[in-house]
């Protein structure tokens, strides 16, 4: 006589596969959590801009938003991101404390003053020392103002692997960048 699955057991081992399926998803995308993917299309038509965020921790200044990850031609760019813009001439500097080490920064801003763009050399420690720090302690100052507060950036190496394979190839994805 032939075996016969019922369609119960068809369901069962459907669902077996499914739930396999969402574990292995679930695994890969680990490596990049609790970073989030965010994907915003450009107004004026072309590449959409894909970035990586993470938010500040909750004991941080209230006027520290997070960190944001972005495609931006070849290698991507470090951005802070704040709550309250920076008037549009402000120059900030950006002290980082990670793995007992500190390094300075001169920052420009991204219009409208919300989003402290990091010069390259950032982008690269966190492509590399970075990665093994469990968060980055930021203060940034600019005249009488200062925002202090601790970004968590686990997952980092992750975070930068789901960039990069999230980011167009054929070059800029914004067009409201400064330079």
């Amino acid at each position: 006589m032939p075996h016969r699955i019922s369609w119960t057991g068809s369901l069962v081992v459907g669902l077996w596969l499914v739930t396999v399926a969402a574990a292995a998803e679930t695994q890969a995308n680990q490596a990049a959590a609790p970073w989030r993917l965010v994907r915003s299309a450009n107004p004026g038509g072309g590449s959409d801009a894909i970035s990586m965020t993470r938010s500040a921790d909750i004991s941080s200044d209230p006027d520290l938003a997070g960190l944001m990850l972005r495609c931006h031609r070849i290698n991507p760019e470090m951005i802070v991101v704040v709550v309250t813009p920076f008037p549009p001439h402000a120059q900030p500097s950006v002290t980082i404390s990670a793995n007992g080490k500190e390094w300075h920064f001169e920052a420009e801003l991204v219009p409208p003053g919300a989003e402290v763009l990091l010069p390259a050399a950032a982008t690269d420690l966190a492509s590399g020392p970075w990665q093994s720090a469990p968060q980055l302690a930021l203060k940034i100052s600019w005249q009488q103002r200062s925002i202090n507060g601790v970004i968590p950036i686990d997952g980092l190496r992750g975070a930068l692997t789901t960039l990069a394979a999230n980011c167009p190839r054929e070059g800029p994805t914004d067009s409201a960048h400064p330079n």
